[in-house]
């Protein structure tokens, strides 16, 4: 049974007037419940765009979105519950803190939803167990802490509404490489602990590569593709056309292609380029 899904969805900015852009153009998408689910895409594609509708932030020009099969426009009620049901994390999410303590941050949220005192402590406390959040930082204010630690917090009070579909736009977008690493791990973790459905936006083919369950490529508005990870990247020529890039894993193993060595490549990972390695070498005596 589908999760998450839109049938024939577009969405037009400035209708009626002569700024008008076509941002979606019938748009199928149709996930299912606990994939990890990466959008990919070339800026302006569609893909904020896309996710946006996927919580009910903006309404479709035409089209519907269905949350376990239920459109989540049918009625006013629906739509304000689909928000909390479907929690989404903007990119650079750490500029949206503005409370006195990390707590109250976190606590938004749940305080929201009209919880009990009790409930949303119980909440705060949870999701900052799941990014790595320790109890003395919880007093501490959220515009003392470093970069990551900002992006940590933002992505706990989203994570503390305990939403169906988790959706983060670019969670690695300027953190450093210990920053991403940190990020990719906790989204990885929820995920696995939680059997929650995550979706991603990304840039970075590399981590889509090492993550994703299913990918979806936008282009100029529209879904170019959907698939796999193998699915996806084994066209690269495609990609390359569109403004897109392969994992840089998988660059080597085309040019080492190119050079006459036996190699597959169909290799997207770190890992799997070691095990190839190690497959030649054997057959060559090497090891």
């Amino acid at each position: 049974m589908s999760h998450l899904k839109t049938e024939n969805l577009s969405y037009v900015y400035g209708e009626g007037t002569p700024f008008k852009i076509t941002a979606l153009d019938n748009v199928n998408i149709d996930l299912e419940k606990g994939e990890l689910v990466a959008i990919i895409g070339h800026t302006g594609s569609g893909k904020s765009t896309l996710v946006q509708h996927l919580n009910g932030l903006l309404k479709p020009t035409e089209g519907k979105i269905f949350l376990d099969d239920e459109n989540i426009w049918e009625s006013k009620s629906k739509v304000y519950d689909t928000r909390f049901r479907v929690g989404l994390c903007f990119q650079y999410p750490e500029y949206q803190l503005f409370e006195s303590t990390v707590y109250k941050d976190i606590a938004f949220g749940p305080t929201n939803m009209g919880l009990n005192e009790k409930e949303i402590d119980e909440r705060v406390r949870s999701a900052a167990k799941y990014v790595g959040i320790p109890d003395g930082m919880l007093a501490k204010s959220p515009f003392d802490l470093s970069g990551g630690e900002k992006r940590r917090v933002a992505i706990a009070g989203v994570i503390s509404m305990e939403p169906e579909v988790l959706i983060l736009d670019e969670p690695t977008s300027g953190l450093d490489p210990r920053g991403r690493e940190q990020i990719l791990g906790l989204i990885k973790n929820y995920r696995e602990k939680t059997g929650k459905t995550v979706i991603i936006v990304s840039h970075s083919m590399d981590d889509v590569a090492r993550f994703a369950t299913k990918v979806i490529v936008m282009n100029d508005s529209r879904v170019e593709n959907s698939g796999t990870v193998d699915e996806i990247f084994e066209n690269s020529s495609r990609l390359s056309e569109i403004g897109l890039s392969v994992p840089q894993i998988t660059e080597i193993f085309i040019r080492l292609k190119k050079m006459g060595y036996p190699v597959s490549e169909k290799v997207y990972t770190v890992e799997q380029g070691h095990s190839e390695l190690m497959r030649l070498f054997a057959e060559r005596g090497i090891v």
